[in-house]
């Protein structure tokens, strides 16, 4: 975790996830890579960028957002901070995934909005997006905490899908932090498995990661849904964090199968650790 990559629109959302950045590159001595991208129509993407760039609306654009960051960097909260600026044209989810790759980003740490109905089935969040591309983990943040030190953390997983690159990127992250682990697995309706063989799973999970003496728990829920599941289970034990895994499916794959680590980032108000499976 030592290029913590931040895209922000310079919103109250996106400043919370500055913050919450802040807190985790001081615990691991990591440089934050803030970033903001000067959004362009997608058929001026498509034709070239020159002649879009070159207008004086853009021109002027980008000059107010050169003196937005300058003004954000400039605040003590980042004294003791290693920090670089990025501020470009493109468009915003396409640039965010290329400077995660570009600075070598262990982490994505970004505000949400949220998105709902058609919004949501449409077009999605940005937020949404790069989890979908991302191939280092993405964190969202929808509110503000006075510091982000989790407590309670909650990996939801169905513990078949074993996967070494996963659980050692969620590791790396959650060692920063003195937390109670909450393994959890939804059951419902539509995928139901017994008791006992997710308990078995669970507690093969636990002994092939090392996690015997460590301070985590296994629940096994029952809910409607795995997302509903998710949430109401993290109300219940107050978690400060969810994890959960994506396999980032993108076009028609997307479509008919949909992402639950996405509708979980969508609806949840807690923060989201998404990590490619």
């Amino acid at each position: 975790m030592k290029n913590i990559l931040v895209p922000t629109d310079f919103s109250e959302c996106a400043r919370f996830a500055v913050n919450t950045a802040i807190d985790i590159a001081k615990k691991n001595d990591a440089t934050i890579h803030l970033l903001h991208v000067v959004d362009i129509p997608l058929t001026s993407y498509d034709a070239g960028m020159n002649t879009y760039e070159n207008i004086p609306e853009t021109m002027f654009l980008m000059e107010h957002a050169k003196k937005n960051m300058e003004k954000l960097i400039a605040e003590k909260v980042f004294d003791g901070v290693n920090i670089t600026t990025i501020v470009e044209f493109d468009l915003t989810y396409a640039r965010i995934s290329n400077e995660a790759k570009n600075k070598k980003a262990d982490l994505i740490v970004m505000g949400s909005h949220g998105a709902s109905g058609f919004k949501e089935l449409v077009l999605g969040s940005n937020a949404e997006r790069v989890v979908r591309f991302s191939e280092c983990p993405v964190l969202t943040i929808k509110k503000d905490r006075t510091i982000f030190n989790p407590e309670n953390i909650v990996l939801a997983s169905d513990f078949t899908e074993d996967s070494d690159a996963f659980f050692k990127q969620f590791f790396n992250f959650s060692s920063l932090f003195d937390a109670h682990l909450h393994l959890l697995k939804v059951n419902t309706a539509v995928n139901f498995e017994t008791t006992k063989i997710s308990r078995k799973l669970m507690e093969d999970f636990i002994v092939n990661h090392n996690l015997e003496h460590q301070n985590c728990s296994v629940h096994i829920y029952n809910d409607e849904t795995e997302e509903d599941g998710i949430i109401n289970f993290c109300d219940e034990v107050d978690a400060e964090l969810i994890v959960i895994g994506t396999h980032g499916r993108t076009g028609i794959a997307h479509l008919i199968n949909g992402s639950l680590a996405e509708n979980v980032i969508n609806h949840a108000a807690r923060p989201v650790l998404s990590i490619k499976l």
